[in-house]
This record gives structure tokens, C-alpha cells and sequence, in this order.
């Protein structure tokens, strides 16, 4: 796990800051990582990652720094992320699901100041339980935590026999993302297009079980999932 750690230390080192080709290359990087060689051990089951999305933001504090030697972070892609004080590879719950941090250098008495702090990490949004897609951000922090007995969610080494081709796409619903200009354009969000040669058919994903008022029972049903960024 140490190349790994040492990529969630420093993520964006040597990256420049409005260079989409290189930050998409970096987050591309750490997405294969989990892809093929990390998993989420929750109780007796293993979840391996089929769908991540990056969030970082960076901005030193404008008395303390030369910003021609330490270039910030300051572009829309960070404007969305959770403040937090994490380790390295730490979980992080939050009102939209779970993350892996980054290294965090975030004071709580200076949160007032929103030119202060380096924080983020990556958004777990879909998860593969088998063969079985676990789509959504919400869903997938679900179906890990109630998974667990004893312990909580763990990051583990998996080395798996089938290798993944990770793709690069938009994130989910960040105007942000979307409104960005052509030739720019930052793809924050990674998925498995293949696993081991095979398309990974992001149509069929996990059912869910709902409450069927009108006829008072239980029913399966196929949950509903913006899958159409990925065809860019």
C-alpha cells in the first residue's frame, strides 16, 4: 500500500494547477491503483471499486506563501469539497457518501478563513459486489456500512487477476464540471469501461428493495442510474 499512500500524501505534487491533461493523468493513475489492486473489506465481504470521483482543494494562506513557488489549487474543480482534518487514506462519511482522503492540513480555528487549507479525497461511487454494479455514491456507503459487524470499513491490498481499462469522464451533477471550456476540460470522474476484456454494462445496475404502499408489500425494483457520461 506504500505507492498508494505516498499518491494520497501528495496528490497533486508536480502537477500544474490549470493543466487538465496532466491532472487528469494523475487521478487516472490513482484510479487504476484502486482499480486493480485495492479493495473495501467490510465484515466477510470484499468490495472493489468500479467508480471514483476526485475532489481536492489547495490554498495556502496569501501572507505566508509566494504563490509563484507554491502554486494554489484555486479553480473550480475544488469548490466542492468537504473540509476535513484526515490522515492519508482515512474514510471520511459525509452528506453525500464516503471518501478516501488525501493528506489534510486543515485548522479548525481559522475554518472562518477561506483562503486557508489542503483537503479532499476521493468519492467512492459505485462498487462491484461480484459481478453485481452497487451504483451511486449514497448506496454504496449503504451497502459497505451495513455489511460490517465488528469493524468498520478497511482499505486493503487485493492484486486482482482482472485487470480493469479505467476511463475518464465528468463527475455526476457539478455544474462546475460541465460548463467548463473545450480543450480544457477536467475529468474528475474515473469507471471501469472493462473488466478483464469484458464491457462492463453500466445499464444493469444494483436493485433495490422498496415499500409498496398502494399494494402494502415489499418489491424489488432496478434503481435508476445517470450512466450517460460515460459515452463521452
Amino acid at each position: 500500500m506504500e505507492n498508494l499512500m505516498k499518491l494520497l500524501e501528495h496528490p497533486f505534487d508536480s502537477v500544474k494547477q490549470g493543466n487538465a491533461e496532466e491532472i487528469n493523468a494523475r487521478c487516472k493513475t490513482i484510479a487504476q491503483m484502486l482499480f486493480d489492486n485495492y479493495c473495501i473489506k467490510c465484515g466477510n465481504k470484499f468490495f472493489r471499486f468500479a467508480e471514483v470521483e476526485f475532489y481536492y482543494y489547495k490554498r495556502e494562506c496569501a501572507g505566508n506563501t509566494n504563490e509563484t513557488e507554491t502554486p494554489n489549487f484555486d479553480v473550480e474543480w475544488n469548490k466542492e469539497t468537504y473540509p476535513r482534518n484526515k490522515n492519508a487514506g482515512d474514510f471520511f462519511f459525509h452528506y453525500s457518501g464516503m471518501d478516501i482522503c488525501f493528506q489534510s492540513h486543515f485548522d479548525d480555528s481559522k475554518k472562518e478563513n477561506e483562503d486557508f487549507g489542503e483537503f479532499g479525497g476521493i468519492l467512492i461511487r459505485s462498487i462491484l459486489d461480484g459481478d453485481q454494479i452497487l451504483a451511486g455514491p449514497l448506496f454504496c456507503a449503504n451497502a459497505m456500512l451495513n455489511a460490517c459487524k465488528e469493524h468498520m470499513p478497511k482499505l486493503m491490498r487485493a492484486d486482482y487477476k482482472k485487470n480493469v481499462l479505467a476511463e475518464n469522464t465528468t463527475r455526476c451533477g457539478i455544474n462546475a464540471d460541465k460548463n467548463q471550456m473545450e480543450g480544457s476540460k477536467l475529468l474528475l470522474c474515473c469507471y471501469a469501461a472493462q473488466v478483464d476484456g469484458t464491457k462492463l454494462d453500466w445499464t444493469k445496475t444494483s436493485e433495490k428493495i422498496t415499500w409498496d404502499k398502494n399494494n402494502r408489500f415489499f418489491k424489488k425494483t432496478t434503481r435508476n442510474y445517470e450512466y450517460e457520461r460515460f459515452k463521452e
